[in-house]
């Protein structure tokens, strides 16, 4: 629990996910299916199911390993391995699965036009964490294969009390971002769309039937409000850093704000912040880490904070 760095292979980077989840203040979160373990690092076999339960309010959490053999196709040209996370109201305890009404999205940092070879066993992905009782903020990098199209990604869980209305949704949402893409998928692909956003249970972006293109989650129910040149920066003038918590929307515009991240925020190189940066918030005791990765496959660098101390 709290902020944890270093290079590990993809299940024990989930098996760390999921025994901090549990390990967190308030016991809210549990082992949800005893079957779903990172023992077997083959193929899709690393997996971790999690139960929340706080009061009345009760959902899954999934994660899956996804290393099978050649990769996964998640559009018409790209095979991919990586990370699925999948949300959902209940679990099916027979067959040890999650049911078929869930949101899920694949975040497939490994890809290549064809088959591809690095094993997620052995792959090393340099990874900065952080886990408490709302979620956990992951940014990591993979170390250099043989696939074409290798990206950094940002995957974030976080739940929010913090409800500007009573919607009748769960307090969660989820963001997932690569450095090459935000979302990549089609509609016939039904377990593997690299979807940006879930928001159980009231919206996924892209929405279903949407065609290959990337997709930028600033204003697509999530919003940074300033411009990318000034996400977060570091004033000449006072030396201080000036920054917006993300707006989480209850639907894919920036029309129904529900709440704001605490977890993360985007930041902007150039304008006097860089890489490894740590940020204190006055009159409180937490701060953030600014970390800004390239990947193996694309100079594109993914520029976010994410909470470093409580």
């Amino acid at each position: 629990m709290g902020y944890s760095s270093g290079a590990k292979i993809t299940a024990n980077i989930v098996e760390d996910i999921a025994v901090g989840l549990i390990a967190s203040a308030g016991g809210y979160w549990t082992n949800a299916d005893a079957t779903w373990t990172t023992a077997d690092k083959t193929q899709n076999n690393s997996k971790r199911a999690l139960k929340y339960l706080n009061g009345a309010e009760e959902i899954y959490l999934a994660l899956e390993v996804i290393n099978q053999t050649s990769g996964a196709l998640f559009c018409t040209s790209h095979y991919g391995k990586g990370i699925i996370v999948t949300f959902s109201a209940t679990w099916d305890s027979i067959n040890h699965i999650y049911p078929v009404s869930n949101q899920q999205t694949f975040m497939p940092f490994e890809a290549h036009t064809a088959s591809i070879s690095a094993d997620l066993a052995t792959l090393l992905v340099t990874y900065y964490l952080w886990i408490d009782a709302s979620g956990f903020v992951i940014t990591g990098k993979p170390e250099p294969s043989a696939s074409t199209s290798q990206q950094s990604f940002l995957i974030v869980v976080e739940r929010n009390t913090n409800k500007e209305y009573t919607d009748g949704y769960s307090n969660f949402y989820a963001l997932v971002v690569g450095n090459l893409w935000s979302a990549y998928y089609h509609n016939s692909y039904t377990k593997y769309r690299n979807r940006c956003i879930l928001r159980p249970f009231s919206y996924t972006y892209p929405p279903d039937g949407a065609a290959f293109t990337t997709y930028i989650p600033n204003g697509n129910g999530i919003s940074y409000i300033t411009t990318s040149a000034y996400y977060a920066f570091k004033s000449s003038g006072n030396g201080k850093v000036y920054y917006v918590k993300p707006i989480v929307n209850n639907l894919p515009s920036t029309l129904s704000p529900i709440f704001q991240a605490e977890l993360w925020f985007p930041w902007s190189e150039t304008v006097g912040l860089i890489d490894g940066d740590v940020i204190a918030i006055e009159g409180q005791t937490t701060k953030y880490l600014c970390k800004a990765l390239d990947s193996p496959d694309s100079a594109t660098r993914l520029t976010y904070g994410i909470k470093y101390v409580a």
